[in-house]
């Protein structure tokens, strides 16, 4: 198992058309990649639920074919007591972790997996919070991956002309990456949108320096 992937990656990267390339930016082809079995059920509906320009079908479809795939990841007996007092110590610090981000957490640290790949920052913010309040969390230390990451390594593979047409074309999915892709701007210079994105990995650094990936 190369890395476990959150649904708001999943979710995002679907809605792009995109997917199965912004995974691999992360996970080699051939590498095994694992997702909450609660993906297959929640996805669709806030698909559906979405304001999208693309056809929701064919997002379904780019989902779906992705999970089928991927390798599910259930949280077994100490997993799920794991998640349970994560998100009840981001309650009493005050921070944001959903059951699917501490299910996550949880996973990797029993199943010693390599990266967590997430779209969630609010969830990266708590999880360097909590390495102080749980030592249990000390193995996912550098181990946790945020979209814009992929997307500097994404450009640097590709090139920036496919990434921006997918992330202009449905410019409501993720706010931080519409701005910086300039999506408004006619012609901006490809180094505007590099630099967009590292200036949101280091504002993420500033604040989750141990949990986020180098």
């Amino acid at each position: 198992m190369r890395a476990a992937i959150d649904n708001d990656i999943l979710f995002k990267g679907a809605c792009y058309g995109l997917l199965v390339d912004l995974v691999s930016t992360v996970c080699p082809a051939n590498g095994a990649v694992g997702v909450l079995g609660s993906a297959r059920f929640v996805l669709p509906k806030k698909i559906a639920g979405s304001a999208l320009r693309r056809d929701h079908a064919s997002v379904l479809q780019a989902l779906f074919e992705f999970l089928g795939r991927a390798t599910v990841l259930e949280p077994l007996g100490g997993e799920q007591d794991m998640a349970a007092d994560l998100e009840l110590a981001a309650q009493e610090l005050g921070v944001s972790l959903d059951a699917g981000e501490s299910q996550l957490c949880a996973i990797m640290v029993h199943r010693l997996l390599p990266l967590l790949f997430t779209g969630d920052k609010r969830a990266i913010t708590a999880l360097e919070r909590l390495l102080d309040a749980d030592p249990r969390l000390v193995p996912i230390a550098g181990k946790v991956m945020c979209l814009e990451q992929a997307f500097v390594l994404a450009l640097a593979r590709d090139g920036c002309d496919t990434w921006r047409r997918a992330v202009c074309a449905e410019p409501g999915v993720d706010k931080a990456l519409t701005i910086c892709f300039s999506c408004h701007s006619e012609s901006v210079p490809e180094q505007s949108h590099r630099d967009g994105l590292q200036s949101y990995i280091s504002a993420l650094r500033c604040v989750a320096a141990r949990v986020l990936a180098p």
